[in-house]
């Protein structure tokens, strides 16, 4: 293990150590959540005096307590709807403008779009704006700007507390931001007022419901553009129609490629993992990786797009979005997060610029969901590349754990220069008694090539990183490397497979990960 690789997890485990000592990311999370939405002034002020995770689960405990029985299904309900269909770059749906109201106020009697053109220059949509002199550059052009208003009334909306609101969001670089309220107050008191209003609401309810109140039922939206009615589901997924891609152009490139046609830049890979959050839900973290071998360069691309079929070929999911490509070690990926029922799928996964795609990459999918208490690994994961980033990343964002970012070589080439690193999740171990921490050992194996026979590494014992911040039960981290430059002489280009056996100690259980990779020098 080299130097820089080992500073690197220590630096981990010592981020993990220091939460141990404070909130579970689960509970930090709640706080920096959607349901910080619902909560009162009171509320607001109690939580910030929360020092432990029995303090944070106490508090939301009598949370839901406040609530209306049948709201907590209702509130996830929403809170899914606006992740999935709310979402700017790595802002989570709920967190945005449109999701704050939906999550406080649930589903307007009526949206009106309306779509306008406006001289903008050159270049990024909705982005320039006219000189100083009002005046606008020679290379202007007419782009759509979008605006949705939508309108709650008090008889479909209880806890208005005014007989009519009105919310209009205007669209600019595909963000959606607030432009004023027709409430009598403005945005935060209108909100404000109807959490407290559903805070009131238990009183009112008590002993109306029963413990385990049934699942929200499906409320349905008309929604009004400038040409075409729609209707818009804000209720149960199951609900929601087949998602389609917007673009024409986006929805030209993905038939292109399945009808192998396609002309775009072809040095793209998808990869994907299934993993646990510390908070018990499943998710797939999905990466669109750019090799040193394309042209594209991060200025080439502002915008990812992808479509996901089934095994049948209906589109299940879609999402176009603004996008960044990151540079890391000289290669770029762009990466998010997914999550989709157990079956075989495929990804079409692309980056655009502006509306003119210009690369593209698929990737069958083989989903399996993981339940929180199952007991199991990942698939094992490949990379030469892990850093730290300077914040810790919210929960469920895609190969990344705190302050650890894990990128995936999606191409698997590696040269004898790089570590081999491997990143498994393992779910659920046993635990030690005296440290409430599991015990695992991992021997490693690697062969191929024109190696005569396999190069072992013995089973040895390995720190397993508690993702949850704290030692107990849940999802833990494995993350060893190989230095293959220790080993170059005895390596040539070719195909290679690693073999990683995980021993866990304490459960007694043994799981056997192979991963193919290549080295292409």
């Amino acid at each position: 293990m080299t130097k820089p690789f080992r500073t690197a997890v220590a630096c981990a485990i010592a981020l993990f150590a220091v939460a141990a000592f404070a909130l579970s990311d689960e509970y930090v999370q709640f706080g920096k959540g959607p349901a910080q939405f619902l909560m009162t002034k009171e509320e607001q002020a109690q939580w910030k005096n929360i020092k432990t995770d029995d303090e944070a689960k106490a508090f939301i405990a009598d949370f839901w307590a406040h609530r209306p029985a049948q709201f907590k299904a209702e509130f996830d309900e929403r809170v899914k709807y606006a992740d999935e269909h709310f979402a700017e770059g790595r802002k989570k749906g709920s967190l945005t403008d449109r999701g704050r109201v939906l999550v406080v106020l649930g589903g307007p009697a009526k949206v009106d779009r309306q779509r306008e053109t406006s001289d903008v220059a050159g270049g990024e949509p909705n982005m320039s704006q006219p000189t100083a002199q009002g005046e606008i550059p020679d290379n202007s052009r007419r782009v759509p700007a979008e605006h949705q208003i939508w309108t709650y009334e008090q008889g479909k909306t209880p806890n208005l507390g005014v007989p009519e609101a009105q919310f209009s969001f205007a669209s600019s670089a595909g963000e959606w931001r607030l432009e004023r309220t027709r409430t009598s107050g403005d945005f935060n008191a209108a909100l404000e007022r109807s959490a407290r209003a559903l805070y009131s609401a238990t009183a009112r309810t008590a002993g109306a419901q029963p413990a385990s109140a049934p699942a929200a039922t499906t409320t349905t939206t008309t929604t009004t553009t400038t040409t075409t009615t729609e209707k818009t589901t804000t209720g149960p997924a199951d609900a929601v129609p087949p998602a389609q891609l917007k673009s024409a152009a986006f929805q030209a490139a993905v038939d292109a490629l399945k009808g192998g046609k396609s002309g775009l830049d072809k040095n793209v890979a998808v990869t994907y993992s299934e993993l646990v959050a510390p908070s018990g839900e499943y998710y797939i973290p999905v990466e669109l990786f750019v090799t040193k071998s394309s042209a594209l360069t991060p200025e080439s691309a502002d915008t990812m797009f992808g479509i996901v079929e089934d095994a049948g070929g209906k589109s299940v999911f879609a999402f176009e979005e603004p996008a960044k490509l990151t540079t890391s070690k000289g290669e770029q990926f762009v990466d998010k997060t997914v999550t989709l029922p157990s079956g075989k799928y495929t990804m079409y996964y692309g980056l655009a610029k502006g509306d003119a795609p210009v690369a593209i990459a698929s990737k069958t999918l083989e989903v399996k969901e993981v339940g929180k208490d199952e007991v199991g690994t990942s698939k094992l994961v490949l990379s030469n590349n892990i850093f730290e980033t300077e914040k810790a990343a919210p929960v469920k964002s895609p190969f990344a754990f705190g302050r650890l970012k894990v990128v995936p070589k999606a191409n698997l080439a590696f040269t004898t220069s790089d570590d081999l690193t491997y990143f498994v999740e393992l779910h659920n171990p046993g635990l030690d008694p005296a440290t409430n921490l599991p015990k695992i050992q991992v021997k490693l194996e690697l062969s191929g090539g024109k190696l005569p026979k396999p190069i072992p590494r013995p089973l040895a014992d390995i720190t397993a990183l508690p993702l949850s911040g704290a030692p107990g039960p849940g999802q833990y981290a494995i993350i060893d490397s190989i230095q293959l430059e220790a080993i170059k002489s005895a390596l040539t280009p070719g195909d290679y497979l690693l073999k990683v056996k995980i021993v866990d100690t304490i459960s007694k259980q043994t799981y056997n990960l192979e991963q193919p990779f290549k080295i292409v020098g």
